[in-house]
């Protein structure tokens, strides 16, 4: 019985066999299938994404406030390689950008290193989707197809059949036969918006012992940014109180924090010249004790234009007023009724020309303006200087700094949670040798792409333009110059700066693996930060 047993068994395992080795070909012909055709991953080599998407960096953490960031350690690990004595100033960017905290040495900081974050990038299938305006997308580099960085990651902004103009950081758009008096803004949904915002003050961040921060910095503290009447209290205080009757206010320090598109990430690269804004989000959490009686008005100056947010008599106010006169250009009205000791959460968002309001979460107002097109807009954001006079030094030429005056009055009040952020900012620039191949041909020069209104930029069928979240540190679409040889022979575009759609893989979907942490101090990086899996928008 058994041998016959084992005889009948026999063949039965040896088709079992058979048939798992199948069945993990097959699986491995739809892996590879599903990887090629559907998902793939990729590892982040540089920061020009930071900080959507991380590149190889250092985290550094405040030791006043706990405030933590991620900067470029390209620097770092190259002093550390070429054994250069020295040290790194670690910088607490809710305190201040020119007064350190404390210092590092170089090779201390560089054993802290992390590799970029891995993302997972859903490949465009067409019919059934397609790159859209706003999307991070991996492709292949069109100016060194062969390269060592082949694959880059960037912001889609251009798309294909129209014009193309970046003025004073925003986006506009036309027609392909467009002229600069006919483009408008480009204006980002709502999510993508959230999730490019970058932090410049929060008020959560406060020094536990100022006495030492002090001492650190070698410096007197000012305090919060925020610069506040009588009888606030802002220094080392996370809860801003207001007991009286008469009205209060505070008014923003662009001395102890610009508003401009300064980026944590960056904060080794010193010399990157910094662009104010006027693209910004403040919110708060407001506790009111008489909201019959709440009032209170944001009132922001940038472009020659007075934005005012008010809210009181049960309804928010959102209008557009010429600065030196006040008339009025624009207005709506929306209602809004605070509650008795309920925090209101306030976001009041001026961004892609359009004022909006959020409470709580939700929208409840909303007014789009329009400055009649770009080269107006540039005028506006340069006051006293011609279009010529721009042109002429557009790294110089910076835009007229913003203002912020807040004012509180009508009910005792509770400010907390007081934060600040920026939009991305899309720099001008100029075209150099040194960023473009000379494989690929001559250098071009001039005003770098889509940033000359005069000379407008027109991107054509089937192409489409990158830029990287970090302005002011990546070698994107603006800058690279014309395709490389094999481009312009296998595919027949020989559009400068532009990616044709042929060499876009995809959509980046989500990080899926962190920069890893290590577990002991200055060790081996290998456990993925979990907590940084997210999303990509």
């Amino acid at each position: 019985m058994n041998t016959i047993r084992a005889q009948e068994t026999a063949p039965q395992t040896s088709s079992g066999i058979i048939e798992t080795l199948q069945s993990l070909i097959v699986a491995f012909v739809f892996a590879m299938a599903f990887r090629g055709f559907v998902l793939e991953g990729f590892v982040i080599p540089t920061g020009s994404m930071a900080p959507t998407l991380m590149g190889a960096h250092v985290r550094l953490r405040s030791p006043a406030t706990g405030y933590e960031y991620a900067a470029d350690n390209a620097e770092v690990v190259m002093a550390a390689m070429n054994k250069m004595r020295g040290e790194r100033p670690i910088f607490d960017p809710m305190i201040s950008r020119q007064y350190p905290m404390l210092m590092i040495p170089n090779d201390e900081l560089a054993s802290e290193g992390r590799m970029g974050d891995r993302v997972l990038v859903l490949k465009y299938l067409y019919p059934f989707t397609a790159p859209k305006r706003w999307d991070v997308v991996v492709f292949k580099n069109p100016t060194d197809p062969v390269g060592d960085a082949v694959y880059y990651i960037k912001r889609l902004v251009g798309m294909p059949n129209e014009t193309l103009l970046v003025s004073d950081g925003d986006v506009f758009t036309g027609p392909i036969t467009a002229n600069a008096d006919d483009l408008r803004i480009e204006r980002k949904p709502e999510y993508i918006q959230r999730a490019v915002w970058q932090p410049v003050y929060d008020s959560d961040f406060q020094p536990v012992d100022i006495a030492r921060l002090e001492s650190g910095m070698r410096q007197h503290w000012l305090g919060a940014p925020w610069i506040p009447s009588d009888g606030w209290k802002f220094r080392g205080d996370r809860a801003w109180t207001w007991a009286k009757d008469s009205p209060a206010s505070m008014t923003w320090s662009n001395d102890i924090l610009a508003l401009d598109d300064w980026n944590a990430y960056n904060v080794y690269r010193r010399d990157i010249p910094l662009f104010p804004t006027a693209d910004l989000s403040i919110a708060a959490a407001i506790d009111v004790t008489d909201p019959a009686r709440f009032h209170t008005t944001l009132d922001m100056t940038a472009r020659g234009l007075l934005y005012r947010f008010e809210f009181m008599n049960g309804q928010v106010e959102l209008s557009v007023h010429q600065a030196e006169s006040h008339e009025l250009i624009a207005t709506v009205t929306a209602p809004f009724i605070a509650t008795v000791n309920t925090p209101l959460w306030l976001e009041m968002w001026h961004v892609d020309q359009e004022m909006t309001v959020f409470v709580n979460g939700e929208r409840i107002a909303s007014l789009q303006y329009d400055l009649g097109g770009p080269l107006k807009r540039l005028l506006a954001s340069h006051f006293g200087r011609t279009i010529e006079q721009v042109l002429a030094n557009p790294m110089g030429q910076r835009p007229t700094p913003t203002g912020l005056h807040w004012t509180f009055e009508g009910s005792p009040f509770t400010v907390r949670r007081v934060e600040v952020k920026r939009d991305l900012y899309y720099r001008p620039d100029f075209l150099s040798a040194n960023n473009q191949f000379p494989t690929n041909g001559p250098a071009l020069t001039g005003l770098a792409f889509a940033t000359d209104p005069v000379n407008l930029s027109r991107v054509k069928s089937g192409e489409y333009v990158m830029f990287g979240d970090n302005s002011g540190a990546s070698k994107d679409s603006r800058l690279w110059g014309r395709p490389h040889p094999l481009v312009v022979h296998e595919l027949g575009i020989e559009s400068p700066f532009i990616v044709p759609r042929e060499m876009i893989i995809g959509k980046a979907w989500s990080v899926y693996f962190p920069s890893p942490l290590a577990m002991d101090h200055g060790g081996r990086s290998f456990i993925p930060d979990f907590g940084r899996i997210r999303f990509i928008r």
